[in-house]
């Protein structure tokens, strides 16, 4: 009988010790997977910030967001907000609404990059025409445009 329980104890101690091992080697392929993953969106897509206010005060900002290489402001709102635009050909998309906020003269979506040097810049062309870049920061912001100088976002 000694001999069947030696047996017995010593399969129980392989059984245990493949099934481990199999767990290793397959929480490390996932584990390389997940980099590859990673290290192929990193070469395909880049990451912007994008805020969206109001000229009350309120701003929802969506930072991180993931965009392909390439995209546009107008990818990128329409990746995280709800956005009504009119094409015009030669000029480019105006943005009629964002979030069911719609253009009532005299406030109007206007759009603005933070810069380099420290401040904010009002969008130079349609959003549909500026390419943003990894790790942008842009700004929808729903304003007063009867204002002169135009004011820049909170």
């Amino acid at each position: 009988m000694s001999r069947w329980v030696l047996i017995s104890v010593l399969l129980l101690i392989w059984a245990i010790s493949a099934s481990m091992l199999a767990v290793y080697y397959y929480d490390t392929a996932k584990s390389l997977e997940g980099k590859i993953e990673s290290q192929k969106a990193s070469e395909e897509y880049i990451r912007v910030n994008l805020g969206i206010g109001l000229w009350n005060g309120t701003v929802v900002w969506h930072n991180g967001t993931l965009v392909p290489k390439g995209s546009t402001l107008l990818d990128v709102t329409l990746a995280v907000a709800d956005v009504n635009y009119t094409e015009y050909p030669g000029m480019g998309a105006f943005i009629a609404s964002i979030n069911g906020v719609e253009n009532s003269d005299p406030y109007y979506w206007m759009w603005w990059v933070w810069t380099s040097w420290g401040g904010w810049q009002e969008g130079p062309v349609a959003a549909d025409r500026y390419v943003v870049a990894d790790g942008e920061t842009l700004f929808w912001y729903y304003e007063d445009t009867s204002q002169s100088p135009l004011p820049t976002p909170p």
